[in-house]
């Protein structure tokens, strides 16, 4: 948590140093292929009067190849930048089941110094039926769609979570493609 902080003060401090506002992904030409990690399970908290959870907390770096079963990649990946996500969502997580991500934010850093900032609007999590049974990602993987918005433009991350059975992927993992 220590370093994430560290992390997050260099982004910021880039992000005042370069005073830019970025209405697309401008330090590199789309797609983005990231990889890493699901480090906090997020709280019980009730969105639009009904009970969903906040605060998950993702963190990872810029690689991989996109939403494939081979598709997560470990660090420092190309080595290109380093992003975070926290996602509010509704549903219940667990194999034959699906959320609805509510809302977030999500900030990619790149080594250049260049910082985007965006913002999660929707998307959805869908997980197989059984850790047998595959969608995109493969077996046992969910299938995700995050929408978000950067700098007022519409932008997607098609990925794979690997978190489930719950306790057997410590830490999950998180990959998939910025478009």
């Amino acid at each position: 948590m220590k370093i994430w902080s560290r992390v997050r003060a260099v982004g910021i401090c880039a992000m005042f140093a370069t005073a830019l506002t970025f209405p697309a992904v401008a330090d590199s030409p789309l797609p983005i292929n990231l990889s890493g990690y699901e480090f906090l399970l997020g709280v019980n908290c009730t969105i639009g009067g009904q009970p969903a959870k906040c605060g998950v907390a993702f963190t990872g770096w810029t690689g991989g190849s996109g939403q494939d079963a081979t598709g997560w990649t470990p660090f420092p990946g190309t080595d290109r930048g380093l992003w975070e996500a926290m996602i509010n969502y509704r549903g219940d997580v667990d194999f034959g089941s699906s959320v609805q991500i509510l809302g977030g934010s999500f900030d990619l850093l790149f080594k250049s110094g260049k910082v985007v900032l965006g913002k999660v609007t929707g998307g959805s999590v869908v997980w197989p039926a059984s850790a047998a049974d595959s969608l995109a990602c493969g077996p046992g993987v969910a299938d995700l769609t995050v929408n978000l918005t950067i700098g007022g433009v519409p932008h997607t991350v098609d990925g794979c979570l690997h978190d489930l059975p719950a306790g057997s992927v410590i830490p999950p993992k998180i990959w998939g493609t910025l478009q």
